[in-house]
């Protein structure tokens, strides 16, 4: 299976920040220098392949890091896209009450001739069916502020 390609960078450059103040030399030199320090003689082709097999580790761990991230988020988008489908129906119930509510002021605005004030309370539910509109349409995201009443 191959993995995408910003996992697969998201993996590298995070095996590369574990290590990012050290080049492979200065690595291998510091391991060098452990050995003699510890009495014991230095193989530098055994200590070449050591090197290679942990970097070669730490990127694999990387990526199980970066495709774990990737789980969790793609768990917490579904978990909001159900979220979101439970209370639909509470938010509607809230919209609708505050359409009745603009609609009742509107008639009565008309009633008492003030067609100034019942073109804004117009306006008012214009934009709020608007803004409702553009809460539905935005991905899930940019929900998690909001509880989609738009008040």
């Amino acid at each position: 299976m191959t993995e995408p390609t910003t996992e697969r960078q998201l993996a590298e450059t995070l095996a590369e920040t574990f290590d990012q103040f050290e080049s492979p030399e200065t690595r291998q030199a510091r391991w060098e220098n452990a050995a003699l320090a510890a009495g014991r003689e230095v193989d530098r082709n055994a200590l070449r392949a050591y090197l290679a097999v942990a970097d070669a580790e730490l990127v694999k761990a990387a990526s199980d890091w970066a495709n774990a991230m990737s789980a969790s988020a793609a768990k917490i988008r579904r978990l909001n896209a159900r979220v979101r489908e439970l209370e639909r129906p509470a938010v509607e119930a809230q919209r609708a009450e505050i359409r009745q509510s603009f609609t009742e002021l509107i008639a009565q605005a008309e009633q008492d001739r003030d067609f100034e004030g019942a073109f804004e309370a117009g306006y008012q539910l214009r934009d709020r069916e608007e803004q409702w509109a553009r809460e539905d349409a935005s991905p899930l995201d940019l929900k998690i502020l909001g509880d989609g009443t738009g008040l």
